[in-house]
């Protein structure tokens, strides 16, 4: 097993130019890997640590496969040495000085010596190549030709020595496949793949293994057309494997989204469960509510006292900050907060539940609220029903109340302070206390702020507000308050035609 740990060797930096430039077009594949390295651009001319190589074709790898890894040897190349550097090299100046002498062809011994000496001309320039692109290396860096043992004339190894793992061979296959399609003679094919039964890792390096086999081209085709073929092949397979890593991505995305959409049905079924049911025991005429979360699950809630509670009957309307998963959670924090603290004392006032549901929130929320600009917590207003009086106390911390006087066909609009009660008790104005006198025919509506700033209107666009809601609540008072609620659903929808809905929304009327 190849020890990569504490390893000193060097990569020149025109190998890494090369690479992430290729990988430019993968959503920056290289990039990514160099700025975990705190890299933010390659020097040419510098050396970098090896384990960058490694990282660089691990992140290759892990995406792409071997198709990768073959596409980062094929076409690094390319952008290591321009064609021009290419036909100037010292590589190419020696091979171009072996000529190949068509009266070869007629003796395969001497053809089979000239292409094993070819190659070994080939391999001696790339090794110089690797050697002076390599700092500090403690194992032979090299290209290197050697008889295949098959025997078979124009049967070859290639041996490429190199500080990378066995499972990275595909991408010397690259190199070799652009490098023999570069300077093989012109009229000569070849085939190459990896010896697997050879390919090895030693401690101090890998030693990658192919089989070359050196064959004459097709009498229709040219090294051009070979090299333009070879690289689509190349490019195919990689666009393939990219597209299966797609798939597997998708899948495995919608695995987790089927998971996370079944939990978020079994919560949304807990907290529609949760809400309370009114019983005539509760003492109010009639009661409809509107309760619809932006998502499956939301932050608005609604709570009511026990049926047989001895103390006084306490409605509470809640929205909580956020919606969604984290909304929903608050929301039950404060719901089971008011059943636990009723549960201790039914008698228990207004006063005493704002300071225990922020409490509450302090001891979830406050050391995260610390350190954040959003203060978690909620709106809120709680009503009271005052023993042996037609009076209701109203706790108001962020939600009115609208009061329609059925003696008086008037409308009083008691407003709250513009705060809830968060995680940071000290930050909240007190809790809004108002007592308000009511007689039997009387309607209450509270409405969370989902309805009043739902967004619409057409091309304008502004939100519903209160004005439209009282209207609508104003015109309503010959009808059912679940007609009412009805209608404010329907002119709000109808408000917002084409714009999505902006948060929860919670609407309750009520006959005294």
């Amino acid at each position: 097993m190849i020890n990569l740990a504490n390893s000193s060797v060097m990569v020149s930096g025109a190998f890494f130019a090369s690479a992430v430039a290729t990988l430019k077009e993968f959503n920056h594949l290289g990039e990514t890997v160099l700025a975990k390295h705190n890299i933010d651009s390659i020097d040419r001319s510098g050396f970098y640590p090896n384990q960058l190589r490694v990282d660089l074709f691990q992140a290759v790898y892990e995406r792409f496969g071997e198709a990768g890894l073959t596409w980062v040897g094929w076409e690094s190349p390319r952008q290591f040495f321009s064609i021009e550097d290419m036909h100037k090299s010292p590589v190419w100046l020696r091979l171009s000085a072996i000529k190949f002498d068509d009266t070869l062809l007629t003796s395969p011994l001497e053809l089979d010596q000239f292409f094993q000496t070819y190659l070994e001309a080939f391999c001696e320039g790339l090794s110089k190549i690797l050697s002076a692109s390599t700092l500090n290396a403690d194992y032979p860096v090299g290209t290197f030709t050697l008889r295949h043992p098959s025997g078979l004339p124009l049967h070859y190894l290639l041996q490429v020595n190199t500080k990378l793992p066995k499972s990275y061979a595909m991408w010397s296959l690259g190199v070799n496949q652009f490098n023999l399609r570069t300077y093989l003679p012109e009229g000569w094919d070849f085939q190459i793949a990896i010896n697997k039964d050879l390919t090895q890792e030693l401690d101090s390096h890998s030693e990658y293994f192919y089989d070359l086999v050196i064959k004459p081209m097709a009498a229709d085709q040219n090294q051009a057309f070979c090299t333009l073929t070879d690289r689509l092949e190349c490019r195919e397979a990689l666009l393939k494997a990219a597209l299966d890593q797609t798939f597997k991505q998708e899948q495995a995305l919608k695995r987790v989204h089927e998971k996370t959409m079944e939990s978020i049905r079994y919560a949304a079924a807990v907290q529609l469960n949760q809400l309370p049911k009114v019983s005539p025991k509760h003492g109010f005429k009639d009661f409809a509510v509107l309760w619809e979360p932006k998502d499956t699950i939301g932050g608005d809630t609604w709570w009511l006292s026990s049926e047989d509670s001895s103390g006084p009957v306490t409605l509470a309307v809640i929205d909580c900050t956020g919606h969604g998963v984290p909304g929903a959670m608050t929301a039950m924090l404060v719901s089971n907060t008011l059943t636990r603290l009723f549960a201790e004392n039914p008698f228990c006032s207004l006063e005493a539940a704002a300071a225990g549901i922020g409490q509450a929130l302090a001891q979830s929320f406050g050391s995260f609220d610390k350190n954040s600009d959003v203060a978690n917590g909620c709106d809120l207003v709680l009503i009271q029903q005052v023993p042996q009086s037609r009076q209701l106390k109203l706790g108001l911390a962020g939600i009115d109340v609208m009061h329609y006087r059925s003696a008086q066909k008037a409308l009083d609009w008691v407003e709250s302070p513009r705060n809830g009660i968060s995680a940071k008790p000290s930050a909240d104005l007190p809790m809004a206390i108002h007592h308000i006198d009511y007689s039997v025919g009387d309607r209450l509506l509270i409405t969370t702020d989902g309805l009043t700033d739902q967004v619409g209107g057409g091309e304008r666009l502004r939100s519903f507000g209160y004005a439209r809601t009282n209207a609508v609540f104003e015109s309503t008072q010959d009808k059912s308050v679940h007609e009412v609620v009805e209608d404010l659903s329907m002119a709000m929808n109808i408000w917002r035609g084409i714009q999505d809905r902006r948060d929860d929304v919670t609407v309750v009327c009520i006959d005294l």
